[in-house]
């Protein structure tokens, strides 16, 4: 009698652990969102939202987000604070601008020899990537982490990128999730 409770249980516990599993697979990496702000950027003309940082993300951000932009341009920044700073450009129907970013980046790897790139993260439309001084005169040769990134919302492409100073990994970490919030 024993032996049957014990297969019961096992049988139970391994039907319990495959009604677990995710029906589908691409919701299998959802994010908690919970130290980000919701930000609505149809007043500033593009018909899309993204998630910002808050002032509880511990990177320096404020509570309240500034977008700066120019009324019928194409150009726009987001920051929160000193340390959090997205910039946004409308590229248009442009559907080869991240290939052409990454063929950019990948040819200034090799002709450049103040700086050397690693590739540390590619999607179909995030590219993440390190830069490091590269010079014998630099002791303490500094790393910096960049991300670039092209989304497409009602047929246009906005391209996605943060500083050319580059961040922290922690800060680049939350514009990378931010970047996966931007939708229509």
């Amino acid at each position: 009698m024993n032996q049957q409770r014990i297969v019961f249980f096992v049988i139970l516990f391994l039907f319990g652990l495959s009604g677990c599993q995710d029906e589908n697979p691409s919701n299998a990496t959802t994010f908690d969102y919970f130290q980000f702000q919701h930000v609505d950027l149809s007043k500033y003309d593009i018909s899309a939202s993204i998630m910002i940082p808050d002032a509880t993300a511990g990177i320096g951000a404020s509570f309240k987000p500034n977008v700066e932009y120019d009324e019928g341009g194409y150009k726009w920044t987001i920051s929160v604070g000193r340390n959090f700073q997205l910039f946004i450009e409308d590229y248009g129907d442009n559907l080869y601008r991240f290939e052409e970013f990454k063929k950019d980046l990948i040819k200034d790897n090799k002709k450049t020899n103040y700086f050397q790139f690693e590739m540390l993260k590619e999607e179909k439309d995030i590219l993440i990537y390190s830069r490091k001084e590269n010079s014998d005169f630099i002791k303490n040769k500094k790393i910096t982490y960049h991300i670039y990134a092209v989304k497409k919302i009602n047929g246009i492409y906005y391209e996605i990128r943060n500083g050319e100073h580059g961040d922290s990994k922690k800060v680049l970490d939350f514009m990378y999730h931010s970047i996966q919030s931007f939708h229509p």
